[in-house]
């Protein structure tokens, strides 16, 4: 399946218009639900609800992603060969965010994070504990290669894709994510405990109910960004 994806799913994908970049994403199966845990905030991840992989698409523009999906039939169709549950996660304007000119090969060990908001929490409010608080203690820590998203309301109507689940139950339903590289696992294991960063967990409670981390085991960058001279 796996290969599927990164084969013929994926040259179906570089035909579309108006991609700029596209990584396939394959996560650990082992190395997950590392993320330092603080009170009231879960990280352990349930076995039910466990993700095999992300996609990461980025497109020229939001007008030029509403165009895209007009040329998706082949994609759509495709994907029941490959999954059995997709989940697609949008972000308006200003809600992704790159700290990179591209995948970054160099960096050996890449995590990806899902964050579930504290419901109550205003949109405005998480989106700055994102962008502008837990992003930059990443960086400051060592992460590099960074993208974090911030998603907008989840319908399945965006999926599109026949022949597989799109059900998202409100409880296990996640709201931002934020992706990065370090050189290799220990250096993650110091990048979790910089002081920096210890300063973000101290406050996450007041806004996350759930950090699902994840080592991903393999990054297939089928189409890259291009880099700045």
């Amino acid at each position: 399946t796996t290969t599927h994806w990164a084969s013929e799913h994926a040259t179906k994908v570089v035909k579309l218009p108006h991609l700029t970049e596209y990584n396939q994403r394959l996560f650990s199966q082992t190395d997950h639900g590392f993320w330092p845990a603080t009170t009231s905030v879960g990280t352990s991840i349930p076995p039910a609800w466990r993700l095999d992989g992300c996609a990461e698409i980025r497109f020229t523009n939001a007008a030029a992603m509403l165009n895209t999906g007009l040329h998706s039939r082949e994609v759509y169709l495709d994907e029941q060969n490959v999954f059995a549950r997709v989940l697609a996660h949008h972000t308006g304007p200003g809600g992704g965010r790159w700290f990179t000119d591209g995948y970054d090969d160099s960096a050996g060990h890449h995590v990806a994070l899902l964050l579930r908001r504290r419901m109550g929490v205003a949109t405005k409010m998480f989106r700055t504990f994102v962008h502008q608080q837990l992003r930059p203690a990443l960086h400051i820590a060592g992460a590099r290669d960074l993208r974090s998203y911030t998603f907008l309301p989840y319908t399945a109507l965006l999926g599109g894709s026949p022949g597989v689940a799109h059900d998202n139950p409100t409880q296990h339903r996640y709201h931002a994510a934020v992706l990065f590289g370090v050189d290799d696992r220990n250096a993650l294991d110091e990048l979790l405990t910089h002081d920096r960063l210890a300063e973000v967990l101290d406050t996450q409670h007041t806004v996350l109910t759930a950090v699902h981390a994840y080592s991903v085991e393999r990054t297939v960058p089928v189409i890259r960004a291009a880099r700045r001279s």
